[in-house]
């Protein structure tokens, strides 16, 4: 057993010493340089052994240079960083760096050329008539729900009722905000054209942010007939449409230059809901210039008015008349009585009687009455179909018949006026011997021989005129 451990070690030893033998010299291994600052040379790359790669020297690192005034600055004097690439100079000191001391206080300056002065009362503009103004806290504005409709209310006081125009009620709720009036006025009788706020009665200092404005010419604003209707205007547009109230339209002409108003607010889109008057600032000294069509626009806005006189064939324009849109038709309950409403005109009032005022709604629909018009002191009412007298109307609203040419003004007492036929049987109560003989007129000219009506109460019902004869 020993015998055969140490010729083990015996043939491990000389396989040891024979092996650099078998393989013959070995190369010299060139030394490992340390960090290759320079590229080596290629007499001394051995053969064999493939090229060193070209080292990367590091890049220094950007220190700004110094200035001749790199010292540390004292307390109270301006820094500067250093500019360095891609940065551009200081522009100067700032102000919160300086001590309070060296900031000196800027005075104060005055309108610019490019500002329009504050709008103040002008006294030399008279009202011509008293202003309808009612006292409210624009903090208090707020829009409310009540049976489907959306209103806007100052307190407990109702000022506005949108219908189901919410959107409406919340732009108006916003620019009534924005002007912070403490007073409230109103344009418009029966029905609210435009609207205005003061503050302690001088034109809000603050201007409404409107969506939709149109701008009022000063100088040549004025109030005018057109087709019949009496409209505030200026030399560019037809900015609202009083009907037959010619007061009203003065009025807001006055309005306009006493208070300097210069804007004229819209709330709804296509057709508005509410106006308002307001102020905005201008540059002084510019003027519009009128376009090549402006002329054609002015026609069109006087064909396009929804609300004109009626044009009485041989007469000319008298009373009012108002398109009816069929959208705008609705039957409402306003105050405890039953009414049939297109927008902000009242068709008819049936008192107590919801399904009166909709039989009303239904013969208007189904006459496919295009205009609604109004002539005469006591408000007598009459439909048209494209300008022409309806020819046909249901069985059961067909009333008294007369013949058109005998129709004639006539006292009937003292003092009493009405419209008669040949008999001298009563068509129509007037209010007076011009009224009777205005109403009288119409009739003629358009040949009506027939008077309707919508339910059964004289004070709950709706009349109008037709011809059925011929």
């Amino acid at each position: 057993m020993r015998t055969r451990a140490l010729a083990s070690a015996l043939g491990l030893a000389l396989a040891t010493d024979v092996a650099p033998a078998q393989f013959g010299p070995q190369p010299a291994q060139p030394p490992q340089p340390a960090y290759p600052l320079s590229p080596p040379s290629t007499g001394s790359q051995p053969a064999g052994l493939p090229s060193a790669p070209p080292p990367q020297t590091p890049r220094a690192p950007f220190f700004p240079p110094r200035t001749p005034d790199s010292r540390v600055p004292a307390p109270g004097e301006p820094r500067f960083l250093p500019i360095g690439p891609g940065m551009s100079p200081p522009l100067g000191p700032s102000p919160l760096a300086q001590p309070r001391d060296l900031v000196q206080p800027q005075p104060l300056q005055g309108p610019s050329e490019t500002e329009s002065p504050v709008p103040r009362v002008d006294p030399s503009v008279k009202l011509p008539h008293p202003e309808n103004l009612l006292a409210i806290d624009a903090a208090t504005l707020t829009v409310r729900r009540a049976t489907g409709a959306w209103e806007l209310w100052a307190g407990r006081t109702l000022l506005r009722d949108f219908g189901p125009a919410d959107r409406d009620a919340g732009e108006m709720l916003r620019a009534m905000r924005s002007m912070r009036p403490t007073e409230w006025g109103r344009i418009g009788s029966p029905r609210t054209v435009v609207e205005y706020g003061l503050t302690s009665g001088e034109p809000p200092k603050m201007h409404a942010n409107a969506r939709n404005a149109q701008p009022i010419d000063r100088k040549t604003v004025r109030a005018e007939s057109v087709r019949g209707a009496w409209v505030l205007r200026d030399d560019a547009n037809i900015l609202l449409n009083f009907g037959s109230a010619k007061a009203d339209a003065e009025q807001a002409v006055a309005v306009v230059r006493r208070y300097g108003f210069n804007r004229l607010g819209l709330v709804g889109v296509p057709t508005p809901s509410a106006a308002y008057f307001y102020s905005a600032p201008e540059i002084p000294g510019h003027v519009e210039k009128e376009t090549p069509n402006a002329a054609l626009i002015r026609a069109a806005q006087e064909q396009s008015l929804t609300r004109t006189g009626v044009d009485v064939p041989g007469v000319g324009y008298v009373g009012e008349q108002v398109a009816i849109d069929p959208l705008k038709l609705e039957v409402k309950k306003v105050q405890n009585e039953w009414v049939l409403l297109h927008g902000p005109d009242v068709l008819g009032r049936f008192g107590y009687s919801e399904l009166t005022a909709r039989d009303a709604l239904r013969v208007v629909k189904d006459g496919r009455f295009t205009q609604f018009c109004r002539v005469g002191s006591p408000g007598v009412t009459f439909f048209l179909v494209n300008g022409q007298p309806p020819k046909k109307v249901p069985f059961d609203v067909q009333g008294m018949r007369f013949e058109p040419a005998d129709v004639r003004a006539r006292e009937t007492v003292p003092g009493v006026w009405a419209v008669c036929d040949a008999t001298g049987r009563t068509v129509l109560p007037a209010a007076g011997k011009d009224d009777a003989e205005l109403v009288a007129g119409v009739i003629r000219a358009f040949k009506f021989d027939q008077l309707c009506k919508v339910g059964q109460s004289p004070k709950a019902q709706m009349t109008f005129f037709a011809r059925v004869g011929r």
